[in-house]
């Protein structure tokens, strides 16, 4: 019988992920290391992992926030399995080390939703100050904008819902007003009509655009700089008239962002809070 076929599959993307890593426990075995079920050396480390028996031909293995997950044919023995494991030992290391670095920059970027936290805003920081309502029944928190501070006017007390909530519907107004012009103005370069922008909170998606002229641009990029909003602007705006990733398309985006390839890069590198 000849041996398995092995696939592998990192899972590190961020935004083809915005949410693989945004949403959790994630790795981090070295500071809560499991007990339960198997575990595999690989010298350096004893990493844990889930074994999926399933109907495939090859044995398969990826490493995310849930972890090192194997899925492998239902004759091939754990034996075999772990054998392959080994095999591959150095590259799993890697990939788990990059996933726990990860996991520290999200940990780091986490914002604490209280007076005096920050979050990236525009490229840069925005810091939040509490200021007490006199009203206690208000129905909106009211807010100021004396760069770099957002003033926030709440109830005493507030807890981390109602900061995160009245923030987070600050900056989707902020993001609305900061892409109607400069979509605006990408359409006016293109030569072509933009029906409507939608606001996106979409998990792995940064924009999209559909025949119809309706672009889609995720809240989320006001964290970014300038320069990066504008790369995804022209993007979709470059697919009002060219609906794939052509030779003509990259043309297109580069006629109307000269040096897009910076931002792309950017965005590519980029981290984002996580919700």
């Amino acid at each position: 019988m000849s041996p398995p076929r092995v696939d592998t599959d990192p899972q590190l993307s961020l935004f083809s992920a915005p949410a693989e890593a945004q949403r959790a426990p994630l790795l981090a075995p070295a500071a809560q290391p499991r007990q339960d079920g198997p575990h595999i050396d690989l010298g350096l480390r004893s990493l844990p992992y889930t074994l999926t028996r399933c109907r495939r031909r090859s044995i398969g293995f990826s490493i995310g926030p849930e972890g090192l997950r194997v899925r492998a044919p239902r004759w091939v023995s754990v034996a075999e399995i772990e054998g392959v494991l080994r095999e591959r030992g150095d590259w799993i290391l890697r990939k788990w080390q990059e996933c726990e670095q990860r996991v520290e920059q999200l940990e780091a970027l986490r914002v604490r939703w209280e007076d005096g936290a920050s979050l990236p805003y525009l490229g840069q920081h925005l810091v939040l100050r509490a200021r007490q309502s006199a009203d206690a029944g208000a129905r909106r928190p009211r807010m100021e904008w004396l760069e770099p501070e957002l003033w926030v006017q709440l109830p005493a007390g507030a807890q981390t819902a109602q900061w995160r909530d009245a923030v987070q519907a600050w900056l989707q107004q902020r993001a609305r007003e900061h892409f109607e012009p400069r979509l605006a103005h990408f359409a006016a370069l293109a030569g072509v009509q933009v029906e409507r922008l939608r606001l996106s909170s979409a998990q792995g998606r940064w924009g999209s655009a559909n025949s119809r002229g309706v672009i889609s641009l995720n809240w989320r990029l006001i964290h970014f700089s300038p320069a990066v909003i504008d790369y995804v602007i022209a993007h979709e705006v470059a697919h009002l008239r060219e609906m794939n990733h052509s030779p003509r398309f990259w043309a297109l985006v580069a006629g109307l962002l000269p040096g897009f390839e910076a931002p792309r890069e950017a965005l590519k590198r980029a981290h984002l809070p996580p919700l």
